[in-house]
């Protein structure tokens, strides 16, 4: 059963691609969450690579 929900999700995501139908792509006006550490995330735009939560560096 679980296959057969995988081999459809994938032939839809194979569809959307063709139709593109992709995030880049997208045309809504819904709105977009991203993590914190996601550098499309609003605080981290120009930041790519850098991994910040609430302006406070992470420690590594």
């Amino acid at each position: 059963m679980m296959s057969l929900i995988k081999r459809g999700v994938a032939a839809y995501d194979r569809w959307c691609e063709k139709m593109g139908l992709v995030p880049e792509n997208r045309r809504c006006c819904a709105p977009v969450r991203y993590d914190s550490d996601d550098p499309r995330h609003p605080t981290n735009k120009g930041k790519l690579g850098s991994r910040t939560v609430k302006g406070k560096p992470d420690a590594d």
